[in-house]
């Protein structure tokens, strides 16, 4: 079997010695042409539709135009049911970036705006719009015609590709203005036309290439206008003899003609071996440049641009004719067709119609297919309509394309590896696919597969290895999907929890600066209500009370403010009456000066008390709720970072409302501001009242020695904040960019806060020493926070304060486990991004490590939740006895050993568990950053050894990278140092 399968897959093509004689006879210098790894000899059976002319097929009774016929958002309706339509109107608009207008391909009524199924392999439906043809007539609605294209300017251009709905019509029919911009990112060197059309039975581009060879030239050339590449190759295979000699001749023809400026970029056609998939856009890269596009990556980013010679035409037509895209060539071609060859078919044709010009046999069709035999898919129906990613109807016999055969047993022979163009594992990609362990698939690069079917063709078990990497990633992306969203969900949730913890925060302080003045008022009138008042009585009862409830004050004069007005409002309809007495308008009018006494005395009592609290404010007011604002400076800091990211994202595209993104952009600013000045004298007060308690302390007793372990993690903490802000500051500075003056403020202010984090060090390690005299044991360490314990009977002291905390309730300790384990796997998920981005040189390696150290703090959190629960709900909690009462002290455990007899010791044990857990991670995170600190290094080395070894065409290009590569090696020796004084700190 595999001899017969090893027979199967030669056929005769030229070889590459034969097309390097031919140009040698020509006179002219072989292009140089490379190779890729693996490929495949499928039978061609490209002459049974290569033989016949291109024709245009007849206008269609009907058509049916869906709204997503390309890759991105569907366009969006601009039509109504009944309205009239011409050929080339626009009939729906793009949505977003990523997206590209539809326009009407016939002329006539539209009939229905509706889901339909449509040509796709899920075989599911879409929004389309349906156009009825009125009559014979095919009248146009073209955009502007500009013959002489270079008098426009490029974003012009650019936009004329936009508005005439041009996709690329070899591949998922990505937009090609959108394409066109590609030099605003990426220096591009090299435009390529890739006209290898490898796979079976297709001849769409090789009938486009005899017959319009002009038009394809002229399109090159707007296209490097707006790409402004070196040169450009021109990439195909040898079984196109007769499209090589229509090309060459253009070129010349256009290279003769002296009315047109000379070409800006050098231009040639290079001929390349036949082999599958040569027609891929990485191996065709391969194939003329000897470039390897990276993992996950794109041919930008190594200089190229790719285009379809069908795409190239459209570009053509649209800028010099105006004619939006709505039409392409189809190829009709199969064993069931008596009359094979290719169209022009107008977009929205049903198939059947397109069909029936081939004249399908009498037999009927076996098995009808949209693409080819090996990247195609079948059709379950001909009543679809063709769209602008059509570019083969392939309609076999059952001895063409035979039903799939039983699969078997894989027998591990690694054929399918060594025909893999993109050189991955298909025998590994297939039991992770198959075993549903794509976390695993993922890591053999399951994303860079192209689908070209060749390890499924030479598969002698007749495993259909494509549709278990086309499941597998079907399951990524939608695992990837609603990650997403829970995210968004998470950020939804944390925002709302800090604006109710904000509002909370502000509601308990209005409460307890409103308890504070009523007690303060009650004060006041009971030591004046009192005959004989002490000296402080006096005083106090000298100071004016404090209003109880400024709320009432205020409902008073509001009350009196209406009462006021209704006096008013009766005096007045009085005077105006004719019947009323003078008695009573007096009366009247005395009621309106009562009520206006009413009213100054209610505003007078209101002042009155107004004062009087917010000078009892400032006294009174306790501390603020640090936590609370935190998480409001946190929200805060986020909201700037999304609108500034709106900003720049509006910027690149000029689309949005600038001005208003540059307001939210200063509001969001001003509301950091305030949050963060709000932190910091909340931080003060709260700092000053502590130091204000310890000083008053009635037991004469000094203050507990301070977390020497937190001081200096924030020592190190504030280190590193004055490291980063003078970097910001010095990058700045270079690049003449940014806020300085706001950049050197934040420098001080990182300086001050280390200088503070220093002398709290100091002075908590003073007091420690101070505290512990000669005392060094263990135990002072393990009681940190509680009173040194005595045998003469501080037991029952030491004993009293742990019993609280030994009454907390156990916690779930099957979800903290569970919670623990997903720690665990973000933590093995951050180290992995972080390695891969390390060894590729390439990757923000600073937000991964970032991304890496909190996962870690999550893990250890997650670790020391655990621990507790578990030291919970193992040991005995001591009974308390009554008032008075000492709890006898337990026996001591013997020397070594470890005891789980008394709080001191679970506090001794679960305070070593929480250290060596800290320890270790730490450790690992060192390790790992120097591991990405070599690996960064090796890559900046590489990358310079390539560049000194690098001609002219390739230098900017390595240039550039040898930059990206030493901005990541210092992002990660920065890292690293920032680790590095963590485990000083400790």
């Amino acid at each position: 079997m595999v001899l017969s399968l090893l027979k199967s897959m030669v056929t005769s093509s030229r070889s590459s010695a034969t097309t390097e004689a031919e140009h040698t006879q020509k006179g002219q210098a072989a292009p140089r042409v490379f190779d890729f790894h693996g490929g495949i000899h499928p039978p061609e059976h490209k002459a049974l539709s290569n033989r016949a002319p291109l024709v245009a097929a007849p206008l269609p009774r009907e058509v049916v135009l869906p709204l997503s016929q390309h890759i991105g958002a569907p366009a969006q309706p601009l039509v109504e049911i009944g309205q009239r339509v011409k050929t080339g109107e626009l009939i729906a608009r793009a949505q977003g970036m990523i997206s590209a207008p539809v326009h009407a391909s016939i002329t006539g009524v539209v009939t229905a705006i509706e889901p339909r199924q449509i040509p796709h392999v899920s075989g599911l439906e879409d929004q389309c719009i349906v156009i009825e043809r009125e009559g014979e007539i095919d009248e146009w609605a073209r955009l502007e015609a500009w013959r002489d294209w270079r008098q426009q300017e490029a974003q012009d251009l650019i936009q004329r590709l936009q508005d005439a709905g041009v996709v690329g019509q070899g591949g998922a029919g990505f937009p090609s203005a959108v394409k066109a911009r590609v030099r605003e990112r990426h220096a591009i060197d090299t435009l390529i036309l890739n006209a290898a059309e490898c796979e079976p039975y297709i001849t769409a581009d090789d009938l486009t290439m005899r017959t319009h060879p002009e038009a394809l030239i002229e399109g090159l050339e707007i296209l490097a206008s707006l790409i402004g590449p070196e040169c450009i190759l021109i990439g195909i295979e040898d079984n196109k003899p007769e499209a090589v000699i229509a090309l060459e001749q253009a070129i010349r023809a256009r290279r003769a003609d002296k009315r047109l400026p000379p070409l800006d970029s050098r231009l040639e056609v290079v001929v390349v071996p036949t082999k599958y998939p040569s027609g891929g856009e990485k191996q065709l890269i391969k194939l003329l440049t000897d470039r390897e596009v990276p993992s996950r990556g794109l041919p930008a980013d190594v200089g190229v641009v790719v285009h379809n010679p069908g795409t190239v035409r459209a570009v053509q037509r649209a800028v010099c004719f105006g004619e939006p895209m709505i039409s392409r060539v189809v190829t009709l071609t199969g064993e069931a067709l008596q009359h094979p060859h290719n169209v022009e078919a107008r977009l929205g044709t049903s198939i059947a119609d397109l069909l029936r010009l081939a004249a399908p046999a009498p037999t009927g069709i076996a098995r009808l297919v949209m693409g080819g035999p090996m990247m195609g898919f079948t059709l379950e129906s001909d009543a679809l309509p063709i769209i602008k990613t059509t570019n083969c109807l392939l309609a076999s016999s059952p001895e063409s394309l035979p039903a799939p055969a039983v699969e078997q047993p894989c027998i591990r022979c690694g054929m399918c590896e060594q025909a893999c163009p993109a050189e991955l594992l298909p025998q590994q990609l297939y039991w992770f696919s198959k075993a549903r362990e794509f976390d695993k698939a993922e890591l053999y690069n399951l994303a860079d597969c192209i689908e070209c079917g060749a390890c499924s063709y030479v598969c002698p078990s007749q495993i259909p290895l494509v549709q278990y990497y086309r499941f597998a990633k079907g399951e990524i992306r939608s695992a990837q999907h609603e990650a997403r969203k829970s995210e968004r969900a998470r950020h939804r949730f944390e925002f709302k929890q800090a604006r109710m913890a904000r509002e909370e925060a502000e509601k308990e302080a209005k409460r307890q600066q409103r308890a504070q003045a009523a007690q303060k008022s009650a004060a006041a009138r009971a030591a004046a209500d009192t005959p004989s008042a002490s000296p402080s009585t006096t005083a106090a009862a000298a100071q004016p009370a404090p209003a109880t409830d400024i709320k009432a004050f205020k409902t008073a004069r509001a009350a009196a403010n209406i009462a006021l007005k209704k006096a008013e409002k009766a005096l007045k309809a009085a005077q105006d009456g004719d019947e009323s007495a003078e008695s009573d308008i007096a009366k009247l009018e005395a009621n309106v000066t009562a009520a206006k006494a009413k009213l100054a005395s209610a505003e007078s009592a209101l002042k009155a008390a107004s004062e009087a609290s917010e000078s009892a404010a400032p006294a009174a007011a306790p501390a603020a709720d640090l936590k609370a604002l935190k998480t409001a400076r946190a929200a805060a800091n986020i909201a700037v970072k999304k609108a500034e990211k709106a900003l720049k994202t509006a910027q690149d595209s000029g689309e949005g409302d600038i001005p208003a993104l540059e307001s939210s952009v200063t509001d969001a600013k001003a509301r950091l501001a305030k949050a963060e000045a709000d932190l910091k004298a909340a931080s003060e007060a709260s700092e000053s009242a502590a130091s204000a308690a310890a000083s008053t302390s009635a037991t004469g007793a000094a203050a507990p020695a301070a977390d020497l372990k937190a001081l200096k993690t924030a020592r190190a903490a504030a280190n590193i904040a004055v490291k980063k802000a003078e970097k910001a500051l010095k990058t700045a500075q270079d690049s003449g960019e940014g806020d300085i003056p706001a950049l050197e403020a934040s420098v001080t202010d990182a300086k001050a806060r280390l200088a503070k984090a220093e002398g709290d060090l100091k002075a908590a390690t003073d007091a420690a020493g101070a505290a512990q005299g000669t005392d060094k044991g263990p135990v002072a360490s393990a009681a940190a926070g509680s009173a040194q314990t005595t045998d003469t009977g501080a037991a029952g002291s030491s004993a009293g304060a742990a019993a609280p905390a030994a009454a907390a309730p156990s916690a779930d300790i099957k979800a903290l486990k569970t919670a623990r384990a997903a720690a665990n796997i973000a933590v093995k998920k951050a180290e992995k991004a972080l390695a891969r981005a390390s060894e590729s040189g390439e990757g923000d390696i600073e937000d991964l490590q970032t991304l890496l150290a909190t996962a870690q703090e999550n893990l250890r959190a997650a670790e020391v939740r655990l621990n507790s629960a578990q030291a919970g709900s193992t040991d005995a909690t001591p009974a308390t006895k009554g008032a008075g009462e000492l709890i006898p002290e337990a026996p001591k455990p013997a020397a070594g050993s470890v005891g789980r007899g008394s709080m001191a010791s679970n506090v001794t044990l679960s305070q070593a568990e929480i250290e060596a857990s800290r320890a270790e991670n730490l450790a690992k995170r060192h390790k790992q950053v120097s591991i990405a600190v070599k690996a960064a290094e090796a890559a900046h080395r590489k990358a310079e050894a390539a560049l000194s070894e690098a001609d002219d065409e390739n230098r900017q290009r390595l240039a550039t990278k040898v930059d990206r590569t030493r901005r990541n090696l210092e992002h990660a020796r920065e890292s690293l140092a920032e680790v590095q004084a963590l485990v000083d700190a400790q």
